[in-house]
């Protein structure tokens, strides 16, 4: 019985905080395509990364949000350190999505993307006018393998 106890506690530990997951999805009738996330600690969102033809897209999703253009203000813990960045984000037309950053990659972008890599908690507030703001928070283990799966 306490070995059951001990794997089940351990299972929703891990499950509640989980790392980077990044795989292809292949369903056998659209073109396969990759994709990396990581579940919020408390399951209310995802954090995403996802090719586009901009280039490799950030965003959060899995709640619903209010603002058209919500300002989302991050800390990445680097360190110890909070490395703290503000961007200007849109969201989606069903609400349940805010996109941070079209290209991660982008060259104005390498700060923060050098952060994201090596980043071991990702933290972020979406502003919001109209509706609660909401703070969602990550595990950034495997981060930097998900952002390199997506490259290649």
């Amino acid at each position: 019985m306490k070995k059951l106890l001990l794997i089940t506690v351990t299972l929703v530990a891990n499950l509640s905080y989980a790392q980077w997951v990044y795989k292809t999805v292949d369903n056998g009738l659209d073109v396969p395509y990759k994709i990396a996330y990581s579940m919020s600690s408390d399951n209310k969102g995802v954090l995403k990364l996802e090719k586009t033809e901009e280039g490799i897209a950030l965003y959060i999703t899995g709640s619903y949000f209010c603002d058209d253009y919500p300002t989302v203000d991050i800390a990445l813990m680097v360190n110890s350190e909070p490395q703290r960045y503000s961007f200007y984000a849109t969201k989606s037309s069903d609400n349940t999505t805010v996109f941070i950053l079209n290209d991660l990659s982008d060259v104005d972008r390498r700060a923060f993307l050098n952060d994201f890599q090596r980043a071991t908690s990702f933290i972020a507030r979406i502003n919001e006018t109209r509706c609660t703001s909401d703070i969602f928070k990550f595990n950034m283990s495997g981060s930097l393998k998900a952002y390199e799966f997506m490259l290649k």
